[in-house]
């Protein structure tokens, strides 16, 4: 994360597992599942010692992650296209409880992200055609007209009213695209799964985006990053009970054209694709939250990463810029082992 979905995310494998230690005198048994989901691979490793509390909860998994698709895909038919049809129309929409809330979290995400995290703008990222499974894309970029107009629009979470479970818009051009964020809900929620049916260590890793919870028999996860350069190890580093690690990157999903590049992360103050930052690594307590600031980071560029880093209460981030510099906060590079890039922190700068 069965079926092909692709919220438009912007990671890929940054982060891989990375079996780094012996395994002996374990308790439990490990289990390893996969789904195609989410348009990536989606890799569920469980060490638990009911094989049908784990064979239950991989199943509810499965229905869990298969609805989403349905529910939240920013182009293909299903609740969220519904939904976007009802707001593009002056209507408003009734939520149930777990929409509300979800829309919610998003909205309170991308106001501490002062909008990097835009979940608003989907017809801007529509306009630049990134509405797509088919990447690289070699048509021609949208009219500057056309990307001025929908600029001044105010395409941000300011344009929607939620009151109770009634969600409205301000606006004929809202499109809700909840593609940098859907990744860390669903990871959440198969989490939430698995504590249901009594499994306390576990690894929910979707194409790179990951959490854990307890730990690997009796060893802790490990994981690398990866370098969006050349694939190769940037660094290690040990998992520390209950995180979530997610990257978001500008450099696989993007169109080409007349020799110029443009990445599928959009700005929303210019409506054009960001290169400055070229991946965000951001470890925190939830998904949702590591992959709303990770696609922030990325927009806010290496000047701006860390103010913004700081203002969304994260203190475990790391980015590497279009120069491929390594650039971090200190907690992050305390965290980091057998590094094989110099990773400079801010007060280096």
């Amino acid at each position: 994360m069965s079926i092909n979905i692709d919220f438009n995310k912007t990671s890929i494998v940054l982060i891989c597992l990375y079996w780094l230690t012996a395994c002996h005198n374990q308790s439990g048994t490990k289990t390893e599942h996969q789904l195609f989901v989410f348009g990536t691979l989606v890799n569920l490793t469980i060490w638990h010692d009911d094989d049908k509390a784990t064979e239950h909860a991989f199943d509810e998994i499965s229905h869990l992650f298969n609805d989403m698709h349905h529910q939240w895909h920013a182009w293909k038919p299903g609740r969220l296209t519904s939904i976007n049809q009802q707001l593009r129309a002056g209507k408003s929409v009734s939520l149930n409880d777990e929409e509300a809330a979800f829309i919610s979290s998003t909205i309170r995400l991308s106001e501490q992200s002062d909008g990097l995290f835009n979940p608003v703008m989907g017809e801007l990222i529509h306009v630049w055609g990134f509405h797509t499974d088919d990447y690289p894309l070699l048509t021609p970029p949208p009219e500057q007209a056309e990307i001025d107009f929908l600029v001044g629009q105010q395409l941000n979470t300011s344009r929607l009213q939620l009151n109770g479970n009634k969600l409205s818009a301000g606006s004929p051009h809202v499109w809700l695209d909840f593609g940098g964020i859907a990744k860390g809900y669903a990871v959440d929620r198969a989490i939430e799964v698995l504590r249901r049916h009594g499994i306390d260590n576990a690894i929910v890793n979707a194409g790179g985006d990951l959490r854990s919870i307890g730990r690997k028999g009796n060893q802790p996860w490990r994981i690398a990053i990866q370098s969006p350069a050349d694939w190769q190890p940037v660094a290690e580093l040990t998992v520390s009970g209950d995180e979530a690690i997610f990257t978001s990157g500008n450099y696989q999903r993007y169109k080409a054209f007349d020799g110029q590049r443009y990445a599928h992360i959009i700005h929303p103050d210019t409506g054009q694709p960001v290169a400055e930052v070229v991946s965000a690594t951001v470890i925190t307590e939830q998904g949702i939250k590591a992959d709303a600031v990770a696609t922030a980071l990325v927009v806010a560029g290496s000047e701006n990463w860390y103010k913004v880093a700081q203002k969304m209460g994260i203190e475990l981030a790391l980015v590497i810029d279009d120069q491929n510099r390594c650039l971090c906060t200190s907690a992050m590079l305390d965290r980091l082992e057998n590094l094989t890039v110099d990773c400079v922190t801010v007060n280096q700068l």
